[in-house]
């Protein structure tokens, strides 16, 4: 009897070891925010974009992209600029609170005097009551974490918005500047 309790408390143990590991480890309460959902086509689950990796003009417009550069998981979101527009992805979700910052990795590679941002915006009834913005004017080489720290005017928030915005300079050798995102959770 000694044998099956000690088996059965091991087994317990070892169980909730694997669960707070995994609660480690996963962006808590943002829809894809890991990033490591993408359709067949590409294109990224849960978030709005202005990418169309299907459309073919003169320019390309696969501007948020999937990419194995990651810092976390198989897959990132990765913003180009293709001298035409710049990129964008918006993800509108609700909350059950209120947040009070957001966090995630980036890097980017920036043409001079370009810009990059990713905004948080906290609803309440479809009114904007609170919120806060990551911006980054110098290139990050590697993987870099950021937190956005969110206003607390308002104890109210059903809703948050955030949105991504890429670069929108070229450089003399048509490169445009890139922004790579990865593992953003809210808290």
């Amino acid at each position: 009897m000694k044998n099956v309790v000690f088996f059965i408390v091991c087994a317990l143990l070892i169980a909730l070891q694997g669960c707070t590991k995994d609660n480690n480890t996963s962006p808590s309460n943002l829809p894809n925010g890991d990033f490591e959902g993408w359709t067949a086509n590409d294109e990224l689950k849960a978030w709005k974009t202005n990418s169309c990796p299907e459309c073919y003009p003169a320019f390309n417009s696969y501007v948020v992209q999937k990419t194995t550069e990651a810092y976390h998981g198989q897959y990132a979101a990765k913003l180009i600029f293709n001298g035409a527009y710049s990129a964008v992805a918006s993800d509108l979700f609700a909350v059950p609170s209120h947040p009070m910052s957001l966090s995630g990795y980036t890097k980017c590679t920036l043409d001079d005097h370009d810009t990059v941002f990713v905004k948080v915006q906290v609803f309440s009834h479809s009114v904007v009551v609170d919120s806060g913005q990551w911006v980054s004017t110098v290139s990050i080489p590697q993987y870099k974490q950021f937190i956005v720290p969110i206003t607390q005017n308002s104890v109210h928030a059903d809703s948050v918005l955030i949105t991504i915005h890429g670069g929108n300079k070229m450089s003399t050798g048509s490169n445009g500047s890139v922004l790579w995102i990865d593992y953003l959770s809210i808290h």
